[in-house]
């Protein structure tokens, strides 16, 4: 299951990759203050090419490995740890003198460092596979980049169809991966349970009794009625129809094969505001890349982004080091 699931998002990063990074040779690259269009989409290419190189070859000399789990208590107290600081921000940004006045002290580069971080640290949690959580997070990142790029008005991976020129909001990314589910779920409801149960370590071996294996393929199937009809409603007569459809078999193949799906979403939600202050801080800096690490929050940042990426890597590699036998 292992080297399956490497040799699939191997593939899969390498053919985003470089599908990205032929798309984004013909568009302006741009130099020093100033990024073209193509420049976020050519590096993050690149760097997909190299993560999918190196989960295939993971694929290849790993095979035998198994993943590692967090145990339920550990989801339980990361889900907490999570909801407590997303309460304490919005608690603080209630709290307007106090939100305002931190507010002046952040500029574009503060940003960048702390969305930077936050994804950072959304890959060292995901402890199953941190090399594949990197590239979900990659791919989230190349997926923000589709529309009409704000500053230039250049197109970018739009294929010429209409539905692609305002970008591929979260939302339906959301209610592809919400049918996703309820497809599986009206298809096999145990390898959907089985799915969820070897997130936190477990095995599903038990097989639900005919009157609820019925009733969960019903509520399968409302599920996927209602992601499309979701998108009816947030998008008006402009519904996209066929993004969800894409994204639900999409969404299929990660809860198989254990690809992990909330970076993703991390990942295209910040992406768009992560591209646009990238611009703004070398556009202030005139091209210094240094401006992301000589102001004291956003050094800060960057050291404590590096610092936890470095022990996640160290982890893995730890962990992937064949063990010798007790004689």
């Amino acid at each position: 299951m292992r080297a399956a699931t490497d040799a699939g998002l191997g593939l899969v990063l390498l053919c985003a990759g470089t599908a990205a990074i032929m798309a984004a040779g013909g568009m302006n690259l741009g130099s020093g203050p100033r990024l073209g269009p193509g420049f976020i989409p050519m590096i993050i290419g690149w760097l997909l090419v190299a993560v999918g190189i190196a989960v295939l070859l993971r694929a290849v000399f790993l095979r035998n490995k198994d993943d590692a789990r967090w145990s339920l208590t550990s989801v339980a107290i990361i889900t907490v740890a999570v909801l407590s600081a997303n309460f304490a921000a919005w608690q603080w940004g209630s709290n307007f003198d106090l939100s305002f006045s931190f507010a002046l002290d952040f500029g574009p580069s503060e940003f960048v460092t702390f969305m930077v971080f936050a994804l950072v640290l959304a890959i060292a949690l995901a402890r199953a596979s941190r090399l594949r959580a990197a590239g979900m997070v990659l791919l989230g990142l190349l997926i923000a980049t589709v529309g009409i790029d704000l500053e230039t008005g250049v197109e970018r991976f739009t294929m010429g169809l209409d539905s692609l020129a305002d970008g591929i909001s979260d939302v339906t990314v959301l209610l592809g991966f919400a049918g996703a589910d309820g497809a599986l779920c009206a298809a096999s409801p145990s390898l959907l349970l089985a799915s969820y149960a070897r997130k936190v370590g477990r095995r599903f071996t038990g097989k639900p009794s005919l009157p609820l294996s019925l009733l969960l393929r019903v509520a399968g199937l409302l599920v996927v009625a209602a992601a499309f009809f979701a998108g009816y409603v947030f998008e008006g007569a402009g519904s996209p129809v066929g993004q969800i459809a894409v994204f639900a078999v999409f969404g299929i193949a990660c809860q198989v094969l254990g690809w992990n799906r909330l970076v993703l979403l991390m990942a295209l939600g910040l992406g768009p505001l992560l591209e646009e202050n990238i611009r703004r801080a070398l556009l202030l800096s005139n091209g210094d890349p240094s401006t992301f690490l000589r102001w004291p929050i956003s050094g800060t940042l960057s050291l404590l982004a590096a610092a936890t990426l470095t022990v996640a890597v160290v982890l893995s590699a730890w962990r992937a080091l064949p063990r010798r036998k007790p004689a």
